[in-house]
Protein backbone atom coordinates (compact mmCIF):
# COMPACT_ATOMS: atom_id res chain seq x y z
CA UNK A 1 0.00 0.00 0.00
CA UNK A 2 1.37 3.61 -1.01
CA UNK A 3 1.41 6.52 1.37
CA UNK A 4 -1.11 8.25 -0.35
CA UNK A 5 -3.56 5.30 0.06
CA UNK A 6 -2.81 4.99 3.67
CA UNK A 7 -3.41 8.23 3.97
CA UNK A 8 -7.14 7.74 2.58
CA UNK A 9 -7.63 4.77 4.87
CA UNK A 10 -6.65 6.84 7.17
CA UNK A 11 -9.30 9.56 6.60
CA UNK A 12 -11.92 7.40 5.91
CA UNK A 13 -11.63 5.36 9.10
CA UNK A 14 -11.57 9.14 11.13
CA UNK A 15 -14.76 9.89 9.02
CA UNK A 16 -16.38 6.62 10.16
CA UNK A 17 -15.66 7.73 13.98
CA UNK A 18 -16.57 11.68 13.75
CA UNK A 19 -17.65 12.14 17.46
CA UNK A 20 -14.60 10.51 18.68
CA UNK A 21 -12.16 11.83 16.59
CA UNK A 22 -13.72 15.48 17.05
CA UNK A 23 -13.55 15.13 20.95
CA UNK A 24 -9.70 13.45 20.77
CA UNK A 25 -8.72 16.64 18.81
CA UNK A 26 -10.23 19.09 21.30
CA UNK A 27 -7.27 19.39 23.67
CA UNK A 28 -4.60 19.94 20.42
CA UNK A 29 -7.54 22.50 19.01
CA UNK A 30 -7.37 24.43 22.28
CA UNK A 31 -3.70 23.95 23.05
CA UNK A 32 -3.09 25.54 19.42
CA UNK A 33 -5.25 28.15 19.17
CA UNK A 34 -3.85 29.06 22.94
CA UNK A 35 -0.45 29.60 21.45
CA UNK A 36 -1.37 31.31 18.12
CA UNK A 37 -3.70 33.74 20.08
CA UNK A 38 -0.82 34.67 22.91
CA UNK A 39 1.95 35.24 20.41
CA UNK A 40 -0.49 37.74 17.92
CA UNK A 41 -2.21 39.12 20.67
CA UNK A 42 1.75 39.55 22.55
CA UNK A 43 3.45 40.38 18.92
CA UNK A 44 0.59 43.29 18.73
CA UNK A 45 0.86 44.74 21.77
CA UNK A 46 5.41 45.01 21.61
CA UNK A 47 5.11 46.49 18.12
CA UNK A 48 2.16 48.75 19.43
CA UNK A 49 4.14 49.62 22.16
CA UNK A 50 7.73 50.17 20.53
CA UNK A 51 5.63 52.39 17.54
CA UNK A 52 4.70 54.89 20.61
CA UNK A 53 8.47 54.81 21.76
CA UNK A 54 9.64 54.99 18.02
CA UNK A 55 7.79 58.41 18.04
CA UNK A 56 10.20 60.24 19.99
CA UNK A 57 12.74 61.98 18.57
CA UNK A 58 16.82 60.88 18.54
CA UNK A 59 18.42 61.33 21.81
CA UNK A 60 14.77 61.20 23.96
CA UNK A 61 15.08 59.98 27.70
CA UNK A 62 13.38 60.65 31.06
CA UNK A 63 14.80 61.48 34.16
CA UNK A 64 12.66 60.56 36.99
CA UNK A 65 13.75 60.68 41.19
CA UNK A 66 14.47 56.77 42.35
CA UNK A 67 11.41 56.55 45.05
CA UNK A 68 13.52 54.37 46.47
CA UNK A 69 15.67 56.59 48.09
CA UNK A 70 12.88 57.57 50.94
CA UNK A 71 15.41 59.61 52.56
CA UNK A 72 16.00 62.09 49.37
CA UNK A 73 13.38 61.70 47.55
CA UNK A 74 11.37 65.48 48.77
CA UNK A 75 14.31 67.06 47.93
CA UNK A 76 14.75 64.96 44.57
CA UNK A 77 11.66 65.80 43.37
CA UNK A 78 10.84 68.17 40.13
CA UNK A 79 8.93 71.38 39.80
CA UNK A 80 8.30 73.12 36.99
CA UNK A 81 10.40 76.21 37.59
CA UNK A 82 13.28 73.34 37.09
CA UNK A 83 12.45 73.31 33.67
CA UNK A 84 14.19 76.60 33.02
CA UNK A 85 17.27 75.63 34.40
CA UNK A 86 17.48 72.60 33.06
CA UNK A 87 17.75 74.15 29.60
CA UNK A 88 21.20 75.35 30.26
CA UNK A 89 23.10 72.18 30.87
CA UNK A 90 25.44 71.35 28.41
CA UNK A 91 23.98 68.49 26.11
CA UNK A 92 20.38 69.19 26.45
CA UNK A 93 18.61 70.55 23.42
CA UNK A 94 14.62 70.67 24.54
CA UNK A 95 12.67 70.07 27.75
CA UNK A 96 9.08 69.20 28.70
CA UNK A 97 7.03 67.77 30.90
CA UNK A 98 3.31 65.80 31.00
CA UNK A 99 0.47 65.88 33.77
CA UNK A 100 -2.77 64.55 32.96
CA UNK A 101 -5.87 64.41 33.81
CA UNK A 102 -9.45 63.02 33.08
CA UNK A 103 -12.50 64.89 33.08
CA UNK A 104 -15.28 64.95 31.40
CA UNK A 105 -17.58 67.07 28.65
CA UNK A 106 -20.89 67.72 27.43
CA UNK A 107 -21.69 67.12 23.81
CA UNK A 108 -25.21 67.41 22.76
CA UNK A 109 -26.68 66.21 26.06
CA UNK A 110 -23.90 63.57 25.67
CA UNK A 111 -21.19 62.69 28.18
CA UNK A 112 -17.96 61.97 26.73
CA UNK A 113 -14.64 60.69 28.93
CA UNK A 114 -11.23 63.69 28.13
CA UNK A 115 -7.87 63.21 28.87
CA UNK A 116 -6.44 66.56 29.27
CA UNK A 117 -2.69 66.28 29.33
CA UNK A 118 -0.81 69.26 30.39
CA UNK A 119 2.57 69.56 28.61
CA UNK A 120 4.84 72.28 27.24
CA UNK A 121 5.45 74.20 23.65
CA UNK A 122 8.25 72.28 22.97
CA UNK A 123 6.33 69.16 23.08
CA UNK A 124 6.08 68.72 19.65
CA UNK A 125 9.71 69.06 18.92
CA UNK A 126 10.26 65.82 21.11
CA UNK A 127 7.19 63.65 19.97
CA UNK A 128 5.76 63.04 16.42
CA UNK A 129 2.47 65.25 16.49
CA UNK A 130 0.97 65.39 13.26
CA UNK A 131 -1.28 68.43 13.17
CA UNK A 132 -4.48 68.28 10.74
CA UNK A 133 -5.36 72.25 11.57
CA UNK A 134 -4.64 74.99 12.86
CA UNK A 135 -1.14 75.28 15.44
CA UNK A 136 0.36 73.63 18.43
CA UNK A 137 0.17 76.22 21.14
CA UNK A 138 3.04 78.83 21.73
CA UNK A 139 5.63 79.41 24.12
CA UNK A 140 3.46 83.12 25.41
CA UNK A 141 0.20 81.11 25.49
CA UNK A 142 2.44 78.69 27.88
CA UNK A 143 3.64 81.28 30.18
CA UNK A 144 0.96 83.39 30.00
CA UNK A 145 -1.31 80.32 31.35
CA UNK A 146 -4.21 80.99 28.68
CA UNK A 147 -6.65 78.90 28.37
CA UNK A 148 -6.00 77.11 24.65
CA UNK A 149 -5.72 73.57 23.87
CA UNK A 150 -5.22 71.28 21.25
CA UNK A 151 -7.84 68.44 20.36
CA UNK A 152 -7.59 65.09 18.69
CA UNK A 153 -9.20 64.94 15.21
CA UNK A 154 -11.26 62.32 16.46
CA UNK A 155 -13.27 64.72 19.05
CA UNK A 156 -13.07 67.80 16.57
CA UNK A 157 -14.80 65.71 13.87
CA UNK A 158 -17.43 64.54 16.53
CA UNK A 159 -18.06 67.86 17.81
CA UNK A 160 -17.42 70.14 14.92
CA UNK A 161 -17.79 68.07 11.59
CA UNK A 162 -14.26 68.47 10.52
CA UNK A 163 -10.70 69.85 11.69
CA UNK A 164 -10.81 72.98 10.20
CA UNK A 165 -14.04 73.90 11.47
CA UNK A 166 -12.66 73.28 14.98
CA UNK A 167 -10.38 75.58 14.95
CA UNK A 168 -11.40 78.88 17.03
CA UNK A 169 -13.91 77.12 18.82
CA UNK A 170 -14.18 76.84 22.14
CA UNK A 171 -15.40 73.77 24.30
CA UNK A 172 -15.96 72.79 28.05
CA UNK A 173 -13.46 70.14 29.66
CA UNK A 174 -14.64 70.21 33.53
CA UNK A 175 -15.30 73.47 34.65
CA UNK A 176 -13.05 75.38 32.08
CA UNK A 177 -13.64 76.56 28.71
CA UNK A 178 -10.80 76.73 26.50
CA UNK A 179 -10.14 78.13 23.13
CA UNK A 180 -9.16 75.26 20.59
CA UNK A 181 -6.22 76.71 18.44
CA UNK A 182 -5.12 73.34 16.62
CA UNK A 183 -6.09 69.50 15.93
CA UNK A 184 -3.52 66.58 15.42
CA UNK A 185 -4.53 63.42 13.74
CA UNK A 186 -5.44 60.89 16.37
CA UNK A 187 -2.96 58.00 16.94
CA UNK A 188 -4.40 54.50 17.83
CA UNK A 189 -1.82 53.34 20.08
CA UNK A 190 -2.48 50.01 22.76
CA UNK A 191 -3.94 52.81 25.15
CA UNK A 192 -6.40 53.74 23.19
CA UNK A 193 -7.76 50.45 22.60
CA UNK A 194 -7.59 49.60 26.67
CA UNK A 195 -9.37 52.78 27.74
CA UNK A 196 -11.85 52.16 25.09
CA UNK A 197 -13.23 55.85 23.79
CA UNK A 198 -11.97 58.42 25.16
CA UNK A 199 -10.85 61.71 23.99
CA UNK A 200 -7.65 63.77 24.17
CA UNK A 201 -5.98 67.27 24.10
CA UNK A 202 -2.99 69.58 25.25
CA UNK A 203 -2.75 72.55 27.10
CA UNK A 204 -0.09 74.43 28.98
CA UNK A 205 1.16 72.55 31.56
CA UNK A 206 1.10 76.16 33.57
CA UNK A 207 -2.56 76.39 32.85
CA UNK A 208 -3.44 72.74 34.33
CA UNK A 209 -1.50 73.20 37.33
CA UNK A 210 -2.54 77.05 38.15
CA UNK A 211 -3.94 76.87 41.36
CA UNK A 212 -3.27 73.36 42.31
CA UNK A 213 -2.03 74.31 45.73
CA UNK A 214 -1.76 70.59 46.43
CA UNK A 215 0.73 69.38 44.23
CA UNK A 216 2.70 72.27 44.12
CA UNK A 217 3.91 72.41 40.55
CA UNK A 218 5.06 69.01 41.24
CA UNK A 219 6.30 66.61 38.03
CA UNK A 220 7.05 63.17 37.84
CA UNK A 221 9.50 63.37 35.33
CA UNK A 222 10.96 65.32 33.05
CA UNK A 223 11.37 64.32 29.25
CA UNK A 224 14.58 65.54 27.13
CA UNK A 225 15.72 65.51 23.91
CA UNK A 226 20.04 65.35 23.74
CA UNK A 227 21.61 67.68 21.43
CA UNK A 228 23.91 64.70 20.24
CA UNK A 229 22.25 61.06 19.99
CA UNK A 230 25.49 59.75 20.24
CA UNK A 231 26.67 61.62 23.54
CA UNK A 232 23.37 60.35 25.50
CA UNK A 233 25.08 58.58 28.03
CA UNK A 234 27.38 61.65 29.10
CA UNK A 235 24.38 64.18 28.44
CA UNK A 236 22.58 61.74 31.02
CA UNK A 237 25.40 61.64 33.66
CA UNK A 238 26.25 65.05 33.21
CA UNK A 239 22.24 66.22 34.20
CA UNK A 240 22.54 63.80 37.32
CA UNK A 241 25.54 65.41 38.40
CA UNK A 242 23.91 68.86 37.76
CA UNK A 243 20.40 67.88 39.78
CA UNK A 244 22.35 66.06 42.19
CA UNK A 245 24.46 69.40 43.13
CA UNK A 246 21.58 71.08 42.76
CA UNK A 247 19.51 69.99 44.92
CA UNK A 248 21.91 68.43 47.41
CA UNK A 249 21.44 64.53 46.75
CA UNK A 250 23.26 62.01 45.04
CA UNK A 251 23.36 61.04 41.23
CA UNK A 252 22.08 57.65 42.15
CA UNK A 253 18.99 59.92 43.35
CA UNK A 254 17.37 59.81 40.19
CA UNK A 255 16.89 57.40 37.11
CA UNK A 256 16.97 58.00 33.35
CA UNK A 257 15.20 55.95 30.80
CA UNK A 258 16.16 55.41 27.03
CA UNK A 259 14.04 55.39 24.28
CA UNK A 260 15.81 51.99 23.67
CA UNK A 261 15.35 50.52 27.62
CA UNK A 262 11.34 50.94 27.49
CA UNK A 263 11.29 48.99 23.90
CA UNK A 264 13.86 46.21 25.98
CA UNK A 265 11.67 46.28 29.22
CA UNK A 266 8.56 45.53 27.24
CA UNK A 267 9.82 43.31 24.78
CA UNK A 268 11.08 41.29 27.85
CA UNK A 269 7.91 41.92 29.65
CA UNK A 270 5.70 40.31 26.97
CA UNK A 271 8.24 37.55 26.40
CA UNK A 272 7.68 36.67 29.99
CA UNK A 273 3.96 36.72 29.33
CA UNK A 274 3.98 34.45 26.35
CA UNK A 275 6.22 31.91 27.94
CA UNK A 276 4.00 31.67 31.11
CA UNK A 277 0.81 31.13 28.77
CA UNK A 278 2.81 29.30 26.06
CA UNK A 279 3.59 27.17 28.67
CA UNK A 280 0.09 26.18 29.88
CA UNK A 281 -0.88 25.50 26.12
CA UNK A 282 2.00 23.22 26.15
CA UNK A 283 0.13 21.13 28.82
CA UNK A 284 -3.21 21.74 26.83
CA UNK A 285 -1.33 20.10 23.57
CA UNK A 286 -0.02 17.35 26.03
CA UNK A 287 -3.12 16.41 27.42
CA UNK A 288 -4.43 16.38 23.56
CA UNK A 289 -1.29 13.92 22.56
CA UNK A 290 -2.13 11.31 25.19
CA UNK A 291 -6.15 11.68 24.41
CA UNK A 292 -4.54 10.62 20.74
CA UNK A 293 -2.20 8.20 22.09
CA UNK A 294 -5.39 6.31 24.01
CA UNK A 295 -8.01 6.88 20.95
CA UNK A 296 -5.14 5.29 19.02
CA UNK A 297 -4.60 2.14 21.14
CA UNK A 298 -8.56 2.00 21.09
CA UNK A 299 -8.57 1.91 17.15
CA UNK A 300 -6.03 -0.88 16.98
CA UNK A 301 -8.05 -3.22 19.50
CA UNK A 302 -11.43 -2.48 17.80
CA UNK A 303 -9.15 -3.14 13.98
CA UNK A 304 -6.98 -6.07 15.08
CA UNK A 305 -9.39 -9.06 12.93
CA UNK A 306 -8.30 -6.52 10.35
CA UNK A 307 -4.46 -6.05 11.08
CA UNK A 308 -4.46 -9.78 11.07
CA UNK A 309 -6.15 -10.26 7.38
CA UNK A 310 -3.84 -7.91 6.43
CA UNK A 311 -0.96 -9.54 7.66
CA UNK A 312 -2.10 -12.74 6.27
CA UNK A 313 -2.22 -11.39 2.68
CA UNK A 314 1.18 -10.22 2.75
CA UNK A 315 1.52 -6.74 4.99
CA UNK A 316 4.84 -6.20 6.27
CA UNK A 317 5.04 -4.99 10.00
CA UNK A 318 6.85 -1.80 8.66
CA UNK A 319 3.10 -0.89 6.61
CA UNK A 320 1.10 -1.72 9.76
CA UNK A 321 2.80 0.50 11.55
CA UNK A 322 3.34 3.35 8.83
CA UNK A 323 -0.90 3.51 9.06
CA UNK A 324 -1.26 4.12 12.30
CA UNK A 325 1.60 6.61 11.95
CA UNK A 326 -0.48 8.31 9.83
CA UNK A 327 -3.81 8.20 11.38
CA UNK A 328 -2.44 9.93 14.17
CA UNK A 329 -0.59 12.39 12.32
CA UNK A 330 -3.57 13.13 10.47
CA UNK A 331 -5.17 13.44 13.57
CA UNK A 332 -3.10 15.99 15.21
CA UNK A 333 -2.43 18.05 12.09
CA UNK A 334 -6.41 18.43 11.92
CA UNK A 335 -6.48 19.72 15.47
CA UNK A 336 -3.71 21.81 14.98
CA UNK A 337 -5.27 23.34 11.65
CA UNK A 338 -8.78 23.82 13.61
CA UNK A 339 -6.49 25.24 16.21
CA UNK A 340 -4.77 27.88 14.25
CA UNK A 341 -7.92 29.49 12.96
CA UNK A 342 -9.68 29.57 16.09
CA UNK A 343 -6.35 31.14 17.36
CA UNK A 344 -6.25 33.39 14.91
CA UNK A 345 -10.12 34.31 15.13
CA UNK A 346 -9.89 34.85 18.92
CA UNK A 347 -6.79 37.60 17.85
CA UNK A 348 -8.79 39.25 15.66
CA UNK A 349 -11.70 39.25 17.74
CA UNK A 350 -9.33 40.91 20.41
CA UNK A 351 -8.35 43.14 18.27
CA UNK A 352 -11.77 44.28 16.79
CA UNK A 353 -12.86 44.87 20.59
CA UNK A 354 -9.24 46.52 21.67
CA UNK A 355 -8.46 49.06 19.16
CA UNK A 356 -5.23 46.86 19.23
CA UNK A 357 -3.55 46.04 15.48
CA UNK A 358 -4.31 42.83 14.39
CA UNK A 359 -0.91 40.95 13.53
CA UNK A 360 -0.64 37.05 12.27
CA UNK A 361 2.41 35.48 13.63
CA UNK A 362 3.28 33.01 10.83
CA UNK A 363 6.18 31.53 13.18
CA UNK A 364 3.64 30.75 15.98
CA UNK A 365 1.38 28.85 13.36
CA UNK A 366 4.18 26.96 11.78
CA UNK A 367 5.53 26.03 15.23
CA UNK A 368 1.87 25.31 16.56
CA UNK A 369 1.48 22.64 13.33
CA UNK A 370 4.88 21.56 13.39
CA UNK A 371 4.11 20.98 17.48
CA UNK A 372 1.25 19.08 16.41
CA UNK A 373 2.40 16.73 14.08
CA UNK A 374 5.54 16.08 16.19
CA UNK A 375 2.74 15.48 18.94
CA UNK A 376 1.13 12.98 16.30
CA UNK A 377 4.27 10.75 15.57
CA UNK A 378 5.33 11.16 19.64
CA UNK A 379 2.51 9.93 20.67
CA UNK A 380 1.19 7.54 18.00
CA UNK A 381 4.61 5.57 17.86
CA UNK A 382 3.50 3.12 20.23
CA UNK A 383 -0.10 2.02 19.53
CA UNK A 384 1.41 2.04 16.17
CA UNK A 385 4.16 -0.35 17.04
CA UNK A 386 2.08 -2.11 19.14
CA UNK A 387 -0.39 -2.52 15.91
CA UNK A 388 2.81 -3.59 14.14
CA UNK A 389 3.82 -6.69 16.58
CA UNK A 390 0.28 -8.30 16.05
CA UNK A 391 0.93 -12.11 15.29
CA UNK A 392 -1.25 -12.73 12.25
CA UNK A 393 -3.15 -15.81 13.60
CA UNK A 394 -3.87 -14.45 17.14
CA UNK A 395 -5.43 -11.50 15.79
CA UNK A 396 -8.02 -13.68 13.47
CA UNK A 397 -8.40 -15.44 16.39
CA UNK A 398 -9.72 -11.93 17.92
CA UNK A 399 -13.25 -11.46 18.67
Amino acid sequence: MSIWESVWVALDNLRMNKLRSFLTMIGIVFGVAAVVTVVSIGQAGQSSIISMVSNYGDGYFVIYPNYNDETNVEKADFRQRDMAEVRKVPGVRYVSASMGYGVTTMLKQEKLRFTVTGTTSEMPKMQKIDMEAGRFFKAEEERGRQKVVVIDAKYAEKAFGSAKGAVGRRVVLGNDTFRIVGVYKTQDNIMSGMEGERYTGYVPITTLSYGDTENDGRLGMLQIIASSPDQMDETIKTLKDWLAERKNVEPDSYIAETGKDAEKMVSSTFSILQTIIGSIAGISLLVGGIGVMNIMLVSVTERTREIGIRKAIGATPGTIMLQFMIEAVILSFIGGTLGALLGLFAAYMFALISGWPFVISIWAILLAFGFSAAVGIFFGLYPANRASKLHPIEALRYE
